[in-house]
């Protein structure tokens, strides 16, 4: 049995609590957070747990195998490399860390103790994020030309990160696991209503090396909240709607073909409208399949479809995103 530490008992952290705790590979030894409110109702559910204010306590414990990180972005990368040095796994929520250089560094001290870094990104144990990837991968579903999300809500305004970090990276997460396409340029543009806070809303362009190129939407000030999605393919289309209670996604088969016109030089247009389906999808929680994933990682010493390589992958885009902003929009290269 492996034996944990959750830090951060806030938001998140009572969503990652309930499944360790149904999972029978994770004892949970500790949790921790520095508002003592959070912890009572947890300790009192069960006597054997320790509630802690200060990580560190959790991290010096040679008998905890592994930590389990729910606190805010700014923070991620002291409490996950502490946790490392001491040879503890790391369970980090999305996104690995607040820039790229910390993410290599997590990845460097992961990778020389022979340990497992996950980051939570867990859109891509979704069902429908799964059967998008599979769908999108067949052959009658042509080349991917444009992926096309609005990810928007009242809410929750962060102190640390802004919109992009906030909710673009699930977009980001998801078009890394869909494509093995290659992200070479980005665009962003964003707005800061407030002057206390960071930026509230925010479009971001990115182009791959094929001719493919996605959008996002994001923003923290809509009264309305929309969890909607295109992926368009040569063949077929897919509307992704995380919000669906069940059918979350339909596929359209409708398209394009531009065709050579026999008795002129010009191309015409014609369209193909199709029938639409909507797969069957299993109603699994994700973040029970992330956890058993995490187990199998470090089980097997293997890397997952979420680890720190993939981590870092999000936040290079949200970095050259980030410039981008700064340069009012103009176009920053992927190296």
């Amino acid at each position: 049995m492996i034996k944990i530490g959750i830090i951060g008992m806030g938001y998140w952290g009572p969503n990652l609590f309930r499944n360790f705790n149904a999972n029978k590979k994770f004892q949970i030894k500790y949790i921790c957070d520095i508002k003592t409110d959070n912890l009572k109702n947890y300790l009192n559910l069960n006597k054997n747990i320790i509630g802690v204010k200060d990580y560190r306590s959790i991290i010096n414990d040679k008998s905890v195998d592994a930590i389990i990180i729910a606190t805010p972005v700014n923070t991620h990368f002291t409490i996950a490399y502490d946790a490392l040095r001491k040879n503890k796994h790391v369970f980090v929520e999305k996104p690995l860390s607040n820039n790229s250089l910390k993410c290599k560094k997590l990845i460097n001290m992961a990778n020389r103790n022979r340990l497992t870094l996950f980051v939570d990104h867990t859109f891509l144990y979704t069902e429908a994020v799964m059967k998008l990837r599979t769908l999108s991968r067949k052959k009658n579903f042509g080349k991917i030309m444009y992926y096309d999300s609005t990810r928007i809500n009242l809410g929750l305004i962060q102190n640390d990160i802004n919109v992009l970090w906030d909710l673009a990276v699930h977009d980001l997460a998801i078009l890394n696991y869909i494509s093995n396409d290659k992200p070479v340029l980005v665009s962003a543009v964003g707005h800061k209503h407030f002057k206390t806070k960071p930026i509230t809303s925010a479009y971001m362009t990115i182009k791959y090396n094929s001719n493919f190129i996605a959008h996002i939407n994001v923003n923290w000030l809509s009264p309305v909240k929309i969890r909607q999605t295109i992926l368009a393919g040569t063949k077929k289309m897919i509307l992704y709607n995380d919000l669906e209670p069940s059918d979350k996604l339909h596929v359209f088969n409708k398209g394009v073909d531009i065709i050579k016109d026999s008795h002129s030089s010009n191309y015409l247009v014609n369209y193909k409208i199709g029938d639409t389906y909507t797969p069957n999808l299993k109603n699994k929680e994700a973040l029970t399949l992330a956890v058993n994933e995490f187990y199998l990682s470090i089980k097997n010493n293997l890397p997952s479809k979420t680890d720190g390589v993939n981590g870092l992958k999000v936040v290079q885009i949200l970095d050259a995103a980030d410039k981008s902003m700064k340069l009012n929009g103009k176009p920053v290269k992927l190296l």
